[in-house]
């Protein structure tokens, strides 16, 4: 292939990530150049997100900007987004494709098909259109993309791999839209899976991230994700595993005992919602606030004060002051080390998009605001809690230019970046905290794994708490 330069922008969910990593695995692999999403390149490709509208305003703010660096560059977007609105984003950018989140996984024959038919010989827009037409069925009986044929080695992005294990949703939570955009739960079969599992862990990864859209649907024949969790520990020998999400009411006996073995990683994030039984009731979700403080208090049961974070969304249709009352309260009794939380959105094709009545954007963010507030406090009381306590820490790379949430808080430049003095390096803790571990030597490769003791908090931008290094 002709020296081609490629950078790819990724919007949403840890699958998204994984599914970028692969299709970027692709191209460096062919002789690509893979480079930050902000400087010039040839081919942009965007893996778009549908659960808010701020995404899809984001999705489409990234493709202009693609343009405004290169205007003679190809755009090509993906994903859930690209799933639900393919005209429509089709219309956002001249030289723009759109490929559907259903055939994302046809983006790994694109670098190879490129390296036979175009070489560099004519314009890109093209050719990459070529390819594209070559995925219709007109084109013959093409099979559909295997949607577990993502698994790369190599990452470009991560220090942590990830292993794609499920995709889909057979749920119809009343505000979201990923089950249409994903369609129904599928699963990776668990024999296929400890095969990449294995693999990871010849090639020295310390860790790896189990992720899907809905790990608690997990399926092959009888064996549920508990089982698999289970048959994973017991035929592997050192590598550890980190559970992406998890559905609260899917905390029972038999999940328990697979999280409690010593190589899952103590953390787990909560898809929760809300803590006002009323909302999660419209929100039809499965469960009551007080399950979910059942599911809490199991979770510190089986292991020593785990990393428990929680998903919550403001300013559902209905939601009253006394209502959001309860949320705050069910967080101060929950206690989490962190919560992720969003204002609703109301996304077409769902039972919310017309509900009423309407919280004001503005009441919404107030109480976004209000959440975040306690996020910042649970977490500081966490590193507090975890202070002295000896963890693992998976070493990071120095920067990251392709993934939005996990870029590295020591990238910054320019006159407020954080100056640090001393060897030492940034890192994943294995109860999830971001840590600067100090007197660590720089040539250790990103990925490696390394003993260290918490100090506390940390004033660095992005990092949760210090630490030192541990004797060998």
């Amino acid at each position: 292939m002709t020296l081609l330069r490629v950078a790819f922008k990724t919007l949403g969910c840890k699958l998204n990530q994984l599914e970028t990593e692969s299709v970027a695995d692709v191209f460096a692999a062919a002789g690509a150049a893979i480079g930050p999403f902000e400087a010039e390149a040839d081919l942009y490709v965007v893996n778009t997100c549908t659960v808010t509208s701020k995404a899809e305003q984001k999705a489409r703010r990234v493709m202009r900007q693609a343009l405004a660096s290169n205007s003679d560059a190809v755009v090509l977007v993906t994903g859930c987004y690209a799933q639900m609105d393919p005209e429509g984003l089709a219309l956002v950018q001249p030289r723009t494709l759109v490929l559907p989140g259903e055939e994302k996984a046809a983006l790994l024959s694109l670098a190879s098909w490129l390296q036979e038919n175009w070489q560099g010989h004519g314009d890109l827009f093209d050719a990459v259109a070529e390819w594209r037409q070559t995925l219709e069925p007109a084109a013959g009986d093409l099979p559909r993309p295997d949607p577990f044929a993502y698994h790369p080695l190599t990452f470009a992005f991560h220090s942590r791999p990830s292993l794609k294990i499920q995709d889909g949703c057979d749920n119809r939570c009343a505000y979201c839209r990923v089950c249409l955009a994903r369609g129904p739960s599928v699963s990776l079969p668990a024999e296929r899976l400890l095969g990449r599992v294995r693999e990871l862990e010849r090639s020295g990864k310390a860790e790896v991230v189990l992720t899907g859209i809905n790990l608690a649907q997990y399926r092959d024949g009888a064996m549920r994700f508990p089982g698999l969790l289970a048959h994973l520990t017991a035929n592997t020998e050192r590598i550890r595993f980190r559970i992406s999400s998890w559905e609260p009411e899917h905390v029972d006996a038999a999940f328990l005992e697979a999280f409690a073995h010593p190589r899952v990683q103590p953390h787990v994030h909560l898809s929760v919602q809300s803590g006002s039984s009323a909302v999660l009731r419209r929100m039809a979700r499965p469960y009551a606030a007080e399950r979910v403080l059942e599911a809490i208090a199991a979770l510190r049961a089986a292991k020593a004060d785990p990393f428990v974070a929680a998903d919550l969304i403001a300013g559902f249709p209905g939601e009253t002051d006394a209502e959001f009352a309860e949320t705050l309260a069910f967080c101060a009794r929950a206690d989490f080390a962190w919560i992720h939380a969003f204002p609703f959105s109301a996304r077409p094709g769902t039972r919310a998009w017309d509900m009423r009545p309407k919280v004001p954007e503005r009441v919404a963010g107030e109480r976004v605001a209000a959440l975040s507030a306690i996020a910042k406090a649970g977490k500081a009381r966490y590193v507090a809690r975890q202070t002295g306590r000896l963890v693992a820490v998976i070493l990071e790379k120095g920067g990251n230019p392709g993934l939005d949430d996990e870029v590295s808080p020591l990238e910054a430049s320019g006159p407020d970046a954080p100056t640090l003095s001393g060897e030492g390096r940034a890192g994943t803790s294995s109860n999830y905290l971001k840590v600067w571990v100090e007197g660590v030597p720089p040539d250790l490769p990103p990925g490696t794994s390394v003993e260290a003791v918490l100090k506390g908090g940390s004033s660095l931008p992005g990092i949760d708490a210090s630490a030192a290094l541990a004797a060998p």
